[in-house]
């Protein structure tokens, strides 16, 4: 183990066994990354995993089908971008969305295929980085992108993605900000912790990131020295399509709810991103 003791994985390992309603097919390394987002403790992993688990459960509408040789999907990975870099001790994810006209965005498509890339992430990368760096690419974002998402729905998946993922999510960045961002943001605002809503930064261009990141640590698509984006996420989504059998398991990783005792409910973990520290 590189962080953590190995009795912490045990630890959890056995619990999840206890747990009939939990999966206990998590590789080690999976769960050291849970730990390490949540700083070691066991309580809040638990918390975590389990949050990770049952939410996956519910979320039907991005967690099941997710055949990523599907046309759907084949269309979602051709529109998007998703990344990761090291950067010192942290990790950069970009998401962004390459389709100005909007016209093959589907929102759901967009939000599985965004879940087939962080479960090959989970499996394959191995780092655990201080913080992460979120940066969320926005210049295909037009009105015409308003009436085509569930605002309820991903207010709920952003929290899922902050609280029940194992990451430790320091600064989140919003490039190529629209001038009506305000009023997007305004409608997930509200349902983001504080400490979230504090470490929020809109930019009007990839530029402006120059401010905040090393350039070294940045993609060429962003004036950066790092290597491209798109040739990263190329290269992920052939990872992803060569596991495809592992994909079209629609209970990977979720909780059985049938068997969750109703005395286990789970505490609402709303606003309490964690309890982690924010820097």
């Amino acid at each position: 183990m590189s962080q953590y003791d190995l009795q912490d994985v045990i630890s959890i390992k056995e619990w999840l066994e206890k747990e009939s309603y939990l999966p206990n097919n998590f590789d080690d390394f999976v769960l050291e990354k849970f730990l390490h987002s949540c700083y070691g403790s066991l309580e809040r992993t638990k918390k975590c995993i389990e949050k990770f688990c049952t939410t996956r459960s519910v979320m039907s509408e991005v967690y099941t089908s997710r055949d990523p040789l599907s046309e759907n999907i084949k269309t979602a990975f051709s529109i998007t971008n998703v990344t990761t870099y090291e950067a010192g001790d942290y990790e950069i994810v970009i998401h962004q969305v390459e389709d100005p006209t909007l016209e093959r965005y589907q929102f759901y498509d967009i939000l599985k295929s965004f879940t087939l890339h962080i479960d090959i992430w989970l499996k394959t990368q191995k780092f655990l980085p201080e913080g992460h760096i979120i940066i969320l690419d926005m210049k295909s974002y037009s009105l015409r992108i308003i009436p085509k998402i569930n605002v309820f729905f991903l207010r709920e998946f952003f929290l899922y993605l902050l609280e029940a993922m194992p990451v430790r999510v320091k600064q989140i960045y919003g490039i190529n900000a629209p001038p009506f961002y305000d009023k997007l943001y305004a409608l997930v605002k509200p349902a983001l912790p504080t400490e979230i809503c504090n470490i929020i930064k809109f930019l009007p261009d990839c530029e402006s990131l120059h401010k905040w990141i090393d350039k070294k640590y940045l993609p060429t698509e962003y004036g950066g020295e790092a290597p491209s984006m798109k040739k990263q996420h190329e290269d992920w989504v052939s990872q992803i399509q060569a596991e495809r059998d592992m994909f079209l398991n629609d209970n990977m990783w979720k909780a059985d709810l049938k068997k969750k005792p109703k005395t286990n409910e789970l505490n609402s973990m709303n606003g309490s991103f964690k309890t982690l520290c924010i820097d």
